[in-house]
């Protein structure tokens, strides 16, 4: 039989290909009664499996959080007979074969707004707003993780604004599991700001009482996102933040943590925060389009790669900053500085790579630790190629040519492909001394010619001299280490903790600033929070006499040329 006869033959007895499974529809709505808020409806719509049986998985464990499935309420559905499943989880529907199927349930209030320690794999629903990530709120079909999503919005309740990472353009061509990485905000007092980028919309929700607004900081993070784009010669996409306020700041706790979405990131934070802080999280955040994303697959253990993904993510954060004229060449340096200070007087410094990753999850020094080696050996590959320029123009490249790399090799493999400025031999040995063994990194004095000098300089290492703890009625001191300078400010066991007024968290060198209060009374305490033993570290020192000329070469190399 001739090839063309072959392939007829195969069709018909193949038959025509089966019909693209539609997109699993979520429907999200909040309700609102006279006294505000009173749940969320979820409304799931999709077409069972085709053996008459599908298991429904609801939200189980994420972010450390477990029995994510206790938040859902009145579960039903149309179409098929809802039984139990083989976790507590989960969930069996019993239907038709391959038949339409609608699930149903509510999420309601939650007890408090959230402070510092909020999990925030809770859904939290308030009076008048609510913030949930759909880790805590979206159930899925199992097995259906690639298959396509969409996501909308029901009648928003008058009065009320609603916005998420997958409203509009940022919502199409999904999967279920894109859509579970949702982060889904409303509330009377919601703005919602959109700009355009690259001819692509950055949006950005916030609510709650800051120290800058909404149009300041989609203004700053527009400009971010713009040089970080142009940094990585990258085109724009769609991309979305929320930011709510967390409790707490009222007594001096400065907390600021998120989380990556599909298109954005959702940000939570104490309103002490300036948006200056804010800004740094939020230039590395959307550096992990590329770092740990699109520049090619991570290694395994992935924390392995983290001094690539997260340290040299850090460096281009720092760089696209300055690029985008929100910091200053002081900015830069302060930032540098108070990396240099925590790797000097870190614990983790002299552990290899591999010690290091492994203990990623446990020992907040190992976590930290692989962020500023990789960020520090980002600078010291600068000084060993003659600037910055070079390690900007090798991620550019990896990101404009991720696909003509070899599918399975991962980022720092390609890094060490497309950074052709130093010696292969030579980058090698740096990686194996600095990164796999964990060899102290020094930088060169005049890496920052045009800016200053790194001149190495020396301080007490960074020690608080108390432990505190929760007890009824706040929080307590409950040891104070005698003849310590905070022994020696006055501050004794038993004292009640009222809030801190200043201090810089690792810097022994500037003064701890403490209310308190005892049977005496409240009153403020100051000390400098030095340990006995003293650290080397690094600094740079910023050539305060420049001309313009070299100020401008200094922004230049402080931003990648």
């Amino acid at each position: 039989m001739k090839p063309l006869l072959l392939a007829v033959a195969a069709l018909a007895l193949s038959g025509p290909a089966p019909p693209a499974q539609p997109p699993v529809e979520y429907v999200l709505t909040p309700q609102v009664g006279d006294a505000g808020l009173e749940r969320i409806e979820v409304e799931l719509r999709f077409r069972g499996d085709a053996d008459g049986e599908t298991a429904l998985e609801l939200p189980d464990r994420w972010a450390g959080t477990g029995g994510l499935h206790e938040a859902i309420r009145d579960l039903r559905v149309e179409g098929g007979t809802l039984g139990p499943g083989a976790e507590p989880s989960g969930r069996r529907i019993g239907h038709g074969p391959g038949a339409p199927l609608v699930v149903r349930y509510n999420i309601g209030l939650s007890a408090a707004d959230p402070g510092v320690d909020y999990e925030k794999a809770r859904p939290v629903l308030r009076p008048g707003w609510f913030y949930v990530h759909g880790e805590g709120a979206l159930a899925t079909p199992a097995g259906r993780g690639g298959a396509p999503a969409r996501l909308r919005w029901g009648p928003a309740p008058g009065g009320w604004r609603v916005a998420s990472n997958l409203d509009g353009e940022a919502g199409e061509g999904l999967t279920v599991d894109e859509t579970v990485q949702g982060i889904f905000a409303g509330g009377t007092d919601l703005s919602v700001l959109v700009r355009d980028v690259g001819g692509r919309p950055l949006r950005v929700a916030m609510r709650g009482q800051w120290r800058f607004d909404a149009a300041a900081m989609s203004m700053a993070l527009a400009r971010l996102i713009e040089a970080e784009n142009r940094y990585m010669s990258s085109p724009g996409v769609p991309f979305f933040v929320s930011l709510i306020p967390q409790a707490g700041g009222e007594t001096g706790a400065l907390s600021t943590g998120g989380t990556g979405r599909t298109n954005g990131f959702a940000l939570a934070s104490t309103t002490n925060v300036d948006l200056a802080d804010l800004l740094r999280t939020l230039a590395h955040e959307y550096g992990h389009r590329w770092f740990g994303r699109s520049l090619g697959p991570s290694a395994d253990p992935e924390a392995e790669e983290y001094w690539f993904t997260e340290g040299f993510n850090d460096f281009v954060a720092a760089q696209a900053l300055v690029a985008a004229g929100l910091w200053s060449e002081r900015d830069y340096a302060e930032g540098l500085n108070q990396v240099l200070r925590r790797y000097g007087q870190s614990p983790a410094r002299d552990r290899s790579n591999a010690v290091t990753a492994s203990a990623f999850w446990q020992d907040p020094a190992a976590q930290q630790m692989l962020y500023d080696r990789g960020h520090l050996f980002a600078l010291l590959l600068a000084g060993e190629a003659g600037g910055t320029r070079h390690l900007r123009l090798a991620l550019a490249r990896m990101a404009r040519d991720a696909a003509s790399f070899p599918t399975r090799e991962t980022q720092a493999a390609r890094f060490v492909r497309a950074f052709d400025a130093v010696p292969a031999e030579r980058l090698a040995a740096l990686i194996a001394a600095k990164i796999v063994r964990g060899e102290a990194i020094a930088l060169p004095e005049r890496l920052f010619a045009a800016c200053g000098e790194l001149r190495w300089t020396e301080q007490p290492v960074y020690a608080t001299g108390y432990t505190a703890e929760d007890r009824p009625g706040g929080r307590y001191f409950a040891t104070v280490e005698e003849g310590s300078p905070a022994w020696r400010a006055g501050l004794r066991p038993g004292m009640r903790f009222v809030r801190r007024e200043s201090f810089r968290h690792g810097d022994s060198s500037v003064p701890f600033v403490m209310r308190v209060a005892d049977a005496a009374g409240e009153r403020v305490l100051t000390w400098l929070p030095q340990g006995r033993e003293r650290i080397r570290f690094q600094r740079l020192e910023l050539n305060e006499q420049a001309e313009d000329g070299e100020r401008a070469r200094c922004r230049a190399e402080l931003s990648g040329g």
